[in-house]
């Protein structure tokens, strides 16, 4: 995913910072919503190649924002990082496909999944 768009969905400004730590120095076009109301209206103006979301907004909401996700027809990769990340998503119910990176993040193979992408 060469320049790829990427937004970043976080609960807070640090977690989203944190992930938009990882790629930063790459050639992407990165996003930051920080909470699932400002991911909503990003997603449904710009086209986006890949959403990240930190494990700490996979929550009760998350089903809601999903089922929006589904209704506007946007299927998009979806990426879990966190310190939970691997748990979280048994809760995620989304029609895409979803790939989950822990703490402390393996750079390499979250680039390596980014460039199959």
């Amino acid at each position: 995913m060469d320049r790829g768009r990427i937004l970043i969905l976080g609960e807070t400004k640090e977690n989203s910072f944190e992930l938009r730590n990882l790629f930063d120095n790459h050639r992407f076009e990165l996003e930051i919503a920080l909470n699932k109301d400002i991911g909503k209206t990003v997603l449904s103006t710009r086209m986006m190649n890949l959403l990240v979301m930190h494990s700490e907004t996979i929550n009760d909401e998350s089903t809601e924002f999903f089922s929006y996700l589904s209704g506007r027809g946007i299927s998009l990769p979806l990426m879990v990082l966190g310190e939970d990340a691997e748990t979280c998503s048994e809760k995620i119910d989304y029609e895409g496909p979803v790939a989950c990176f822990e703490k402390p993040y393996p750079v390499a193979d979250v680039l390596d999944h980014l460039a199959d992408l």
